[in-house]
């Protein structure tokens, strides 16, 4: 009897043995699971960032660029130390670019060499910043040769996310750099959205885990319950022991069930919902960027007001309907849909229709005509134009007396958009289905291993 007795005794330290070690495998394995989806998932929504962020710093540097150049006629060049734009003197020249910070929150500045004299940025004393030197040594080795860049610029011991395009003079020499920047810890007003993905997937990753591992000791006590020395047959028995091989392949099923679900909830409520925000707000970001710029550009290129003569939109005295100059290069460089409407018509577009037309004479939709019409508002948000579903933002064109009599429009499809969140799903999901797979076999070959140690343990009866 008392054989029997420390028999069963050590038969309990394995099974208890056998318990923890299984619940420490799958806790282990759902962590490093959990983990890997962590780490991918905040990798590919911080590039969407910064994707965002190179392609709004673009538009407004091509756009500011040509901004000024509609205001000020002429070729670059220095003369007696300062920089000037055909006989207009830059030095200390702010007005554009303090109207390019107003729309667009942006820093902006104009160098002649590597020093600063135009810049829409506040010193501590309440003055614009003069004097500045470019302190990213590769952005100004690509400047020496002719290149762009985009890096990081440090202003004032602030960083800021920045683009550098080189200025020429009429023979090509380079004299001078323009500089966009936004702050770092404004970058795409996106930290906050980023935090709340990254909290999503470990809280919702956490009650998953928990739940399975609730749900693997239930089943797993079940199932340890036949493990018991007291039963000497079944250690013996081949055909228990495919029973028992049997229940740790369902046991590495339930696994694989719970990987799945943590999978399928990360990528419902955390991937699809706020990573969707992210792309929501970063194309209302570039929307507000091409639409602001892109009435200053038609401001500063076609001076007067805005006028209906004989059926036509006018801008001072340049007509506006078929003139696909504006359009066609804010389209270009902010890859949006551009139109200007009179009243509800559009008089020249960057649409095209299936015949390869543009699509002017068409007509904006009804809600889009009550708000910015009828109201006098900006519209922004999710309309159909044209039939397709778009994000898009519209702002009333008003002549000399306030009252509005057209809409300059900026769009971008849904089509671009799931784009974006396809190529976000894309390699999230195919690396999330391989940490589980992995996840899968490795439980499934140290929980056979553990059993097989189990059954062939050699249990030695006294008399």
């Amino acid at each position: 009897m008392l054989l029997v007795k420390i028999g069963g005794d050590f038969s309990m330290k394995k099974k208890v043995m056998l318990k923890g070690k299984l619940l420490r495998v799958s806790i282990l394995l759902m962590a490093l699971c959990t983990a890997t989806i962590f780490f991918v998932t905040n990798s590919n929504v911080n590039n969407l960032v910064e994707n965002n962020v190179k392609a709004k710093l673009e538009s407004i540097s091509y756009l500011g660029m040509d901004i000024i150049k509609s205001k000020y006629y002429g070729d670059w060049k220095s003369k007696g130390g300062k920089l000037f734009i055909g006989e207009n003197p830059v030095n200390e020249n702010f007005e554009i670019l303090d109207a390019i910070k107003e729309k667009t929150g942006a820093f902006s500045a104009i160098y002649l060499g590597d020093e600063s004299v135009a810049s829409n940025l506040i010193d501590g004393d309440g003055k614009e910043a003069l004097g500045a030197k470019l302190s990213n040594e590769e952005a100004k080795k690509a400047i020496k040769n002719g290149y762009s860049y985009n890096g990081v610029e440090d202003v004032f011991g602030q960083k800021y996310d920045a683009k550098y395009v080189p200025i020429r003079d009429d023979t090509g020499e380079i004299i001078g750099t323009w500089l966009v920047g936004v702050l770092k810890s404004d970058v795409g007003s996106q930290n906050e959205k980023m935090r709340e993905v990254r909290t999503s997937i470990i809280v919702i990753s956490v009650l998953c885990g928990m739940l399975g591992c609730i749900i693997l000791m239930i089943y797993s006590k079940k199932y340890l319950k036949d493990v018991d020395t007291l039963k000497v047959s079944f250690l013996g028995s081949s055909s228990n022991n495919n029973k028992t091989q049997q229940k740790v392949l369902r046991m590495s099923f339930l696994l694989i069930g719970t990987f799945v679900v943590i999978w399928f909830v990360i990528q419902g409520f955390t991937i699809g919902n706020v990573a969707n925000k992210i792309i929501d707000s970063n194309i209302k970001d570039r929307l507000k960027v091409a639409s602001e710029l892109g009435y200053m550009l038609i401001d500063e290129k076609y001076k007067g007001d805005w006028t209906i003569n004989d059926n036509k939109l006018f801008k001072g005295t340049n007509s506006i309907n078929g003139n696909a100059e504006i359009v066609d290069t804010i389209g270009s460089i902010t890859e949006s849909r551009a139109t200007v409407f009179m009243n509800d018509t559009r008089v020249t577009t960057n649409i095209l229709q299936d015949d390869g037309k543009r699509a002017i004479g068409t007509k904006a939709s009804n809600e889009v005509i009550n708000t910015v019409l009828n109201q006098g508002k900006e519209f922004e948000g999710e309309t159909t134009d044209l039939e397709k579903s778009c994000m898009a933002r519209y702002m009333p064109i008003e002549d000399s007396s306030g009252k509005t009599i057209g809409m300059w429009f900026i769009g971008v499809d849904k089509k671009f958009i799931n784009k974006q969140i396809t190529s976000l799903r894309k390699p999230i999901s195919q690396i999330s289905l391989l940490a589980i797979i992995i996840a899968f076999l490795s439980f499934l070959f140290l929980s056979r291993r553990m059993v097989y140690d189990v059954d062939n343990f050699d249990i030695k009866l006294s008399a």
